[in-house]
């Protein structure tokens, strides 16, 4: 499917964590994923979710080598060939929302 057709939405898990292998996502991690996603920069992840820009990056950190990637663009590709993020299909584009 054409990215561009789709909506990239996280995967349910139990009581807001995401599994990976063993590592497990916390809902903060899932949810600064599903901004990523979208995008956002870690400084208007912050200001959306109103914590500090270093936190973002540390969460981006954590998802990242939790799911293996080796930057932003390789942890949504991993997150989404993994099931942590389905694509649906949307008229908007593709997009994220947990």
């Amino acid at each position: 499917m054409d990215a561009r057709q789709g909506h990239l939405t996280p995967s349910s898990g139990e009581a807001g964590m995401e599994y990976f292998g063993e590592n497990r996502l916390t809902a903060r991690e899932c949810e600064v994923l599903d901004l990523v996603s979208h995008g956002l920069s870690a400084k208007a992840i912050a200001r959306r979710i109103a914590i500090a820009p270093r936190t973002v990056e540390r969460h981006i950190d954590n998802v990242r080598l939790k799911v293996g990637g080796r930057n932003r663009a390789h942890m949504i590709a991993r997150a989404w060939a993994n099931g942590l993020l389905v694509i649906t299909r949307s008229t908007h584009g593709v997009s994220a929302a947990l």
